[in-house]
């Protein structure tokens, strides 16, 4: 079960118009605007070290939600570069019958995740982003600005490295505590989280106990983030199974902290 993606907290204001539009990266407008200089000038290419330490540390041990929390806190500042693809927006066809592009754009490139949802591809490096897509064009861009034109394009998530061996999962209550400078905690390691939980399901007499925990040890770079198990005497019908799911559902502190859910149930 995937949970809705729950409010719609807002993106902080300097960092809106973070890809387009009438304002720039800075969501400043462009009129009357002067050229300054480039703030990646003498960009070397290469991966910020602490930002590359913190990835191949959750990559090694995924369970550590410290580890996690570090990603994020070497994120905050750091140069990161957007795979870009020019778009068509207009073809004609001649007649010859060849078809010929007569307008395109240049565009971040989009992602579909397992469940659907779109992702946005973040690299640490170009080495990593040509090896990703050799003919991407690789922009730089502040992590804060790629997080926020993803939210703006409608990604909820963004993926750190794809491709590589720390690949790592930036997901959606992730990237908004990011965006808005709030510590965060993954949703298997929250309290808040294993506290709402027992308070959605204490009122089942039916079940007996419930465990939270990560969906799988790939927690880092994909798939589904949080395991829910529940315990009960028998196996519940469908209507307890639905219900049990409702109110899930209409916990606030679980659909903000969770990005996605599966719901298991074993007898004991």
């Amino acid at each position: 079960m995937t949970d809705p993606t729950g409010g719609s907290p807002q993106i902080p204001a300097h960092l809106q118009g973070a890809m387009g539009g009438p304002a720039d990266s800075a969501g400043v407008p462009w009129g009357g605007r002067e050229l300054h200089s480039n703030p990646f000038a003498g960009d070397t290419g290469e991966a910020d070290p602490g930002l590359l330490e913190a990835l191949r540390a959750v990559a090694a041990q995924p369970l550590e939600p410290q580890r996690h929390q570090r990603v994020l806190s070497a994120l905050a500042g750091a140069r990161l570069y957007a795979p870009i693809l020019p778009t068509v927006l207009e073809q004609t066809v001649d007649d010859r019958g060849l078809m010929h592009d007569n307008s395109s754009e240049m565009a971040m490139v989009r992602l579909t995740s397992g469940d659907g949802r779109e992702a946005t591809p973040a690299f640490t490096d170009i080495p990593a982003l040509t090896a990703w897509h050799p003919d991407a064009r690789p922009v730089p861009i502040e992590a804060e600005r790629l997080g926020a034109a993803a939210v703006e394009e409608g990604a909820q998530l963004v993926v750190l490295d794809p491709g590589t061996p720390h690949t790592f999962l930036l997901r959606r209550p992730a990237l908004w505590s990011f965006l808005q400078g709030l510590p965060w905690v993954p949703a298997w390691a929250d309290a808040a989280v294993a506290s709402a939980l027992r308070t959605a399901t204490g009122e089942f007499g039916w079940i007996t106990g419930v465990g939270l925990g990560p969906a799988s040890r790939a927690v880092h770079a994909g798939g589904t983030e949080v395991r829910i198990e529940v315990r009960a005497a028998a196996a519940p019908t469908p209507q307890q199974s639905k219900q049990l799911q409702d109110a899930l559902a209409a916990s606030a502190p679980l659909v903000e902290r969770i990005d996605s859910l599966a719901l298991t149930f074993t007898q004991g």
